[in-house]
């Protein structure tokens, strides 16, 4: 094999490690989402009366707080395992690189949430399981802009 044939090859066998690291970083993160999901619905369905606060949240506020919580967690474990310093080819901060990340993922938690609401408008699924077909139908998006946008990888050719 030549020269340029390995090295196609390794950058080939490179771009799928990280799609794997990336779907695993992404998947802990959203278990963590849905954890949080899971404990606020049961907390609105069942009226659990917590002090301090005056009222249950709404489906929309529990939403906000997990997909916040697990795209940050999301985000550090792919700072940490997924992304190479030598891959990214960004020169932002850690905290832009942060701010970033969050708008990436706000596409793909958008889907998230209107596929949530679609399926429960029409066929009652539970939010908790209207999520879980939001994450896994908004991955590729959510995998492409974080790539470009955040750490300047082309997904398709690095």
């Amino acid at each position: 094999m030549s020269t340029v044939g390995s090295r196609r090859g390794l950058l080939r066998r490179s771009a799928f490690l990280r799609v794997v690291k990336f779907a695993i970083a992404t998947g802990l993160g959203f278990l963590i989402a849905e954890a949080i999901l899971v404990l606020g619905v049961f907390w609105l369905y069942h009226d659990i009366q917590v002090p301090g606060l005056s009222s249950s949240p709404t489906i929309l506020e529990l939403d906000a707080l997990s997909l916040g919580v697990g795209s940050t967690v999301a985000f550090v474990v792919n700072e940490m395992s997924t992304i190479k310093k030598h891959e990214s080819r960004t020169t932002a901060s850690w905290p832009v690189r942060w701010v970033k990340y969050q708008f990436a993922k706000l596409l793909g938690n958008i889907l998230i949430v209107v596929i949530q609401f679609i399926l429960l408008a029409t066929v009652a699924l539970s939010p908790v399981y209207g999520s879980v077909v939001g994450a896994i139908l908004s991955y590729p998006v959510t995998y492409a802009v974080s790539m470009v946008f955040v750490w300047r990888i082309n997904p398709l050719r690095d």
